[in-house]
C-alpha cells in the first residue's frame, strides 16, 4: 500500500473517531443537565453533599453543602452506580434530600433535548468549550493543509486537537460519563508530552535537543499506565470505590509532573540560550506555557491532589489555553519573532500598576457585594485573580487604543509630537547656530502662548549674563542663573523665577540658554508641555554640539592649510581622500554617461553600415568615423581607469603596481623591472591607492623628463615598514635644483602623499646619473588628535 494512501486512511479513521466522539459528547451535554453535587460518606454511613458546582442543577434546585442524600431514583444511595464509583449523583432522575433543617425534599432532574439547562451552564460547558474546539481545529486544519509533510506540524496538530477535545469533554466528565472520563484520563496527561515531542522535532532545525528521548518515552509509559488503570476502573468493576481516590491522585500527579518537566526544560533552555539567537524563541515558549497551564495547575490540579475543592472552575482556567494555538501557530508559520522582551517589559509594568487597584476592587466585591454569603478565601482569590487579569489586559488594550485612536480623536494632544517631527526635519538642514536659534524660537512661539523667548549667554568665567536689561525680571533671572551656573547640564530644562530655561549648549565656560517667559494665559506649564520642551532641549543640544564641533574642525582645517611647509599629515590625508572620492565620482559619471552614449552611437552606426547599401566613398568616410568613435571610447575607458582603477583594493598592492606597469609599457620606450615580495598582511585601501598614485606619477615623470632606458622598482614589507624604491638610468638632475622643479615634475604631490601617510621620502640624483627615490611608509599609522579630543581620522572620507 502506498504511503500517501495509508496516510489518507489514517486521516479518515481519525476524523471518523473524532467526529463520532464529538457528536456523542454534544448529545450528553445537551440531553443531560449537570447536577454538580459531590458526596462524601461520613462515619455513620450517611451520604453528605461535600461540594456543589456553580450553575449546576443541584445549586439551582436548592441542594446545599451539608445536606444528606437519602434515596436516588427511589433506591438506597449506595446502590446508585455513580455514587459507588465516583461519589457523584450525575445521571440521577430524582433524589430524596434531607436538608440541614431536617426537612425532606424530593427533587427531580428532567432529561432530554429540552432539559432544564441554565444559561450559565450552557455557556461554560457547551458554548465556550465548543468555540475553543472550533478554533483549535481551524488552526490544525490550516497547518495540515499548508505543511502536512512537516513532522513538527503533525505533532503540533495532535497537541492542539488533544487540548481542544479534552476541554470539550470536560463537561461530560463532570457528569461522570464514561466516554468523557476516558478522553480526559487518556488525553490530558499526554498534552504536555506531545508539546515536548513537538519541541524536540521543531528544534532539530537549530541543532538543539529539548528533552532526551529516553525520558520522554518514560513519561509516556507512566502516562500510559495511569491511563490503563483509569480505563479499567471506569469500564469494569475490578477495583473498589476507594481505588478512585488513588486514580485521581495519580492522574493529577502525572499531569502536574508533565507540566513541571516541561517548564523545567523550558527554563533550562532559556538560561542556556539567553545570549544566543534562540533567546526570543525560548522566552516566547516559556511565557506562553506558563500563561496557558499555570492557572489550571495551581487552581485545579494542586487542590485536587491534596483533597481540596478547586479554587476556580476548570472552565475558567482552561480559557488560558487559547494562548497556545496563537503562539505555536505563529512559531510554525512565521520567519520572524515578535519582540518578546518589549512585551515582557510592558507586562511587568502593567501587572505592577494593576496589583493594588485589583486588591482593593476584589476586597470590595468579596466583602461588600458577596458579604451575605460569607465568601471563603478561595472565592476572594478567584475574584481577585479575574479582576487582576482583567485590569492588566485593559492596560494593554488602552495602550493600543492610545496609539490607534488618540491622534484621531484628540488631535490637540498630539500637536507636540507633530511639532517634534517638524522640528527634527528642520534642524536636519541647519548649518549655523543662528539658524538653529531661529528654528527653535519659531517652533516654540507657534505652540506656546508665552510673553518672552530670549537667548541668553551665561559666561561662567566672567560671571555675566547677556543680553540683559534693567527690568526686575531680567535682573532676578540673571542673578538666579549665575547662582546655579555650576550645576547646569546641557539638554536640561530648568525652572526660572519667571518661566523656564532650556540649556541648549556649552562652549568652554559659556552656556547658551533659551529663556521662555511666563504663559500669557496665566496658567502653569502642564506635563505635556514640559515633556515637549525637555525633548526640544535635548534635540537642540545635540545639534548645537555638532555645530560647535564642525566649526572647530573648519578652524583647524583653515589654520593647517595656511601653514606653508608644515601641513599636518591628517590634513593631507583628508585632502587626498577627498581628491580620490572626486576621482571616483568623475570616473563613474564618465563610465555611466559619456562612455555609454559613445557605445550606443557606435552600435547604431555599425547597424546602418550593415543594413543599408552604401557607396564606396561614403563607406570609407563612415569607416573613418567608426574608427574615430572607437578611439574616443578607448580614451574614455583609459581615463576612467586612470581616475579610478577597477578592483584596486581586491587586487592588493603588488598586483596593482603590476597592472599600472603593464598599461604603461604599452605606450613608453623604456623597460620596467619590478621586484616585489609578497605581503604577509594586506594593506588598507588608502595605502594601496597612495602607492599606486606614486608609481603612476613616477612612471609619467620618467616618460616626460628622464629619457631613461630602464626603470627599476622595488616593493616589500620590512619589519612593519613598507619599503619602496624607484631608480632610472635617465639624465638625472642636480638635487639642489630639484626643489625648484618639484611643481612641474609632479614630485611635490608624491612628497605630500608620503607625508600624509606619516612616511619619509628621499631623493638621490646627479646630472647624467639618473634619479633614485626611496620611500618608507609605516604599515600601521598613528592617529593624531586635536585639542578637542576628536580623532582626526574620524573626518576621513572612505
Amino acid at each position: 500500500m502506498k504511503p500517501t494512501l495509508l496516510n489518507r486512511i489514517i486521516v479518515i479513521l481519525f476524523l471518523a473517531v473524532f467526529l463520532s466522539s464529538l457528536l456523542y459528547l454534544t448529545s450528553v451535554i445537551v440531553r443531560i443537565p449537570s447536577i454538580g453535587a459531590v458526596l462524601i460518606k461520613d462515619s455513620s454511613d450517611r451520604y453528605i453533599v461535600k461540594s456543589i458546582e456553580p450553575a449546576g442543577q443541584a445549586e439551582v434546585r436548592g441542594i446545599r453543602v451539608g445536606d444528606q442524600i437519602l434515596e436516588i431514583n427511589g433506591n438506597p444511595v449506595e446502590e446508585f452506580r455513580n455514587v459507588e464509583k465516583y461519589n457523584s449523583i450525575e445521571y440521577a432522575d430524582n433524589v430524596l434530600i434531607l436538608h440541614k433543617d431536617n426537612v425532606q425534599q424530593e427533587i427531580a432532574f428532567p432529561k432530554g433535548w429540552t432539559g432544564d439547562h441554565s444559561l450559565w451552564e450552557l455557556l461554560i460547558q457547551l458554548y465556550i468549550p465548543g468555540i475553543s474546539l472550533v478554533i483549535f481545529c481551524a488552526f490544525s486544519g490550516f497547518l495540515y493543509v499548508k505543511r502536512r509533510n512537516d513532522r513538527a506540524v503533525i505533532m503540533l496538530i495532535l497537541f492542539f486537537i488533544s487540548i481542544g477535545i479534552s476541554y470539550y469533554s470536560s463537561a461530560a466528565s463532570y457528569r461522570s460519563d464514561p466516554v468523557g472520563l476516558t478522553i480526559i484520563y487518556l488525553l490530558l496527561p499526554v498534552i504536555s508530552l506531545l508539546f515536548m515531542g513537538f519541541m524536540n522535532i521543531y528544534l532539530q532545525r537549530f541543532d538543539v535537543q529539548f528533552i532526551s528521548r529516553k525520558l520522554l518515552r518514560t513519561l509516556f509509559g507512566v502516562a500510559g499506565l495511569v491511563g490503563v488503570a483509569s480505563l479499567l476502573y471506569i469500564w469494569t468493576d475490578l477495583f473498589p470505590i476507594q481505588f478512585y481516590s488513588y486514580i485521581e491522585m495519580a492522574f493529577s500527579g502525572i499531569v502536574l509532573l508533565g507540566n513541571l518537566v516541561c517548564v523545567y526544560k523550558l527554563v533550562r533552555k532559556f538560561i542556556k540560550h539567553r545570549s544566543t539567537k534562540l533567546h526570543s524563541l525560548f522566552t516566547i515558549t516559556l511565557i506562553s506555557h506558563l500563561v496557558a497551564f499555570t492557572p489550571f495547575a495551581t487552581l485545579n490540579l494542586l487542590p485536587q491532589i491534596f483533597g481540596k475543592d478547586q479554587i476556580l472552575p476548570a472552565a475558567f482556567t482552561a480559557l488560558f489555553l487559547f494562548v497556545l494555538p496563537i503562539v505555536y501557530f505563529y512559531l510554525s508559520t512565521s520567519n520572524q519573532l515578535f519582540d518578546i522582551d518589549f512585551i515582557l517589559t510592558r507586562f511587568k509594568y502593567y501587572t505592577a500598576l494593576a496589583f493594588i487597584p485589583a486588591v482593593i476592587v476584589a476586597a470590595l466585591v468579596a466583602f461588600v457585594l458577596l458579604g451575605e454569603n460569607n465568601p471563603s478565601w478561595a472565592a476572594w482569590f478567584g475574584v481577585f485573580f479575574v479582576i487582576y487579569i482583567g485590569m492588566t489586559l485593559f492596560l494593554y488594550a488602552k495602550e493600543q487604543i492610545d496609539q490607534r485612536f488618540r491622534p484621531k480623536l484628540f488631535k490637540a494632544m498630539y500637536s507636540y509630537q507633530d511639532s517634534l517631527d517638524r522640528f527634527s526635519r528642520k534642524i536636519a538642514r541647519v548649518m549655523k547656530q543662528s539658524d538653529l536659534e531661529a528654528v527653535l524660537k519659531q517652533e516654540i512661539s507657534d505652540l506656546l502662548p508665552v510673553n518672552r523667548i530670549t537667548f541668553l549667554l551665561v559666561e561662567q568665567a566672567e560671571n555675566t549674563v547677556y543680553p540683559m536689561g534693567e527690568h526686575p525680571e531680567e535682573l532676578i533671572t540673571a542673578e538666579f542663573l549665575l547662582g546655579t551656573v555650576n550645576s547646569l547640564q546641557v539638554g536640561e530644562l530648568i525652572e526660572l523665577p519667571y518661566g523656564l530655561g532650556l540649556v541648549i549648549g556649552r562652549q568652554r565656560s559659556r552656556y547658551h540658554i533659551l529663556w521662555i517667559g511666563m504663559k500669557t494665559n496665566h496658567t502653569r506649564f502642564n506635563s505635556d508641555e514640559l515633556r515637549w520642551l525637555k525633548t526640544m532641549s535635548n534635540y537642540s543640544s545635540i545639534v548645537f554640539e555638532n555645530l560647535y564641533l564642525i566649526e572647530g574642525l573648519i578652524e583647524d582645517l583653515e589654520s593647517e592649510v595656511r601653514k606653508e611647509h608644515s601641513t599636518s599629515p591628517w590634513v593631507l590625508r583628508l585632502l587626498f581622500c577627498l581628491s580620490e572620492n572626486e576621482r571616483r565620482k568623475l570616473a563613474a559619471d564618465l563610465h555611466d554617461s559619456a562612455l555609454q552614449d559613445q557605445l550606443l552611437w557606435y552600435r547604431k552606426l555599425e547597424a546602418i553600415m550593415m543594413d543599408y547599401p552604401i557607396s564606396d566613398s561614403l563607406g570609407r568616410e563612415l569607416e573613418d568615423i567608426k574608427e574615430g568613435l572607437l578611439d574616443v571610447i578607448h580614451q574614455i575607458r583609459e581615463t576612467c581607469n586612470e581616475l579610478r582603477p577597477p578592483l584596486l583594493k581586491e587586487m592588493g598592492v603588488v598586483e596593482a603596481v603590476e597592472s599600472i606597469i603593464e598599461h604603461t609599457q604599452m605606450r613608453v620606450n623604456f623597460a620596467v623591472d619590478f621586484r616585489a615580495k609578497s605581503f604577509n598582511r594586506p594593506l588598507n585601501e588608502e595605502q594601496i591607492t597612495a602607492i599606486y598614485r606614486i608609481v603612476q606619477e613616477l612612471l609619467r615623470n620618467a616618460d616626460k623628463h628622464s629619457q631613461a632606458k630602464l626603470v627599476t622598482l622595488e616593493l616589500e614589507l620590512r619589519k612593519g615598514t613598507i619599503y619602496f624604491r624607484y631608480q632610472d638610468d635617465g639624465v638625472g638632475m642636480d638635487v639642489n635644483q630639484m626643489i625648484v622643479s618639484f611643481e612641474h615634475m609632479g614630485l611635490s604631490g608624491i612628497k605630500e602623499r608620503v607625508t600624509g601617510l606619516e612616511g619619509d621620502i628621499s631623493f638621490y640624483s646627479q646630472s647624467g646619473n639618473g634619479l633614485e627615490v626611496v620611500i618608507l611608509l609605516p604599515e600601521i599609522m598613528t592617529t593624531g588628535r586635536s585639542e578637542r579630543g576628536i580623532s582626526r581620522d574620524s573626518y576621513l572620507i572612505s
